[in-house]
Order: C-alpha cells, then structure tokens, then sequence
C-alpha cells in the first residue's frame, strides 16, 4: 500500500478522512471530467475487503485442491 501523510492532504480531504463519526461512504477521488481516478475507504471496510479477499483465496485454493485429488494426479507421479 501507497501511504501519505494526513498533512499532505487537500483541508476538504483531511476533513472527510478524520470526521469523528463518518458517514459508511466512500470518498471517491474524481478527474475535472468526472471519472473516478480512485477510492479512499475507511480502515473498517479496508480490512473487511482484506478477510473477504483472504476467504475468496483460501475457496479457490480448496478447489485447485479437491480439483488436484481428484484427477489422481498425485498417484501418477514417479
């Protein structure tokens, strides 16, 4: 991860990152077009992501697995 001291920050953005009870939004960062060039999310739905993308390896990790077993692979090795 990419880090930035709070300090170095625009006064609008340090305020939304450091409200004392936030709103549970994202802070999207926006081109003078409109396009989303990135998210800022709280460290709660930071580690939320990081569990579910743990969990969504760890599934397909079974998989390849089960997957791995039974093609009986593993007994035709010499």
């Amino acid at each position: 991860m990419r880090t930035i001291d709070i300090d170095n920050v625009s006064q609008e953005l340090k305020d939304l990152v450091t409200e004392k009870d936030p709103v549970d939004e994202d802070i999207g960062l926006l081109d003078k077009q409109g396009n989303l060039l990135g998210v800022i999310i709280s460290q709660d739905a930071y580690e939320f992501f990081l569990r579910k993308v743990e969990e969504e390896e760890d599934r397909i990790d079974g998989l390849t697995v089960e997957e791995f077993h039974k093609s009986g692979e593993k007994y035709n090795e010499k």
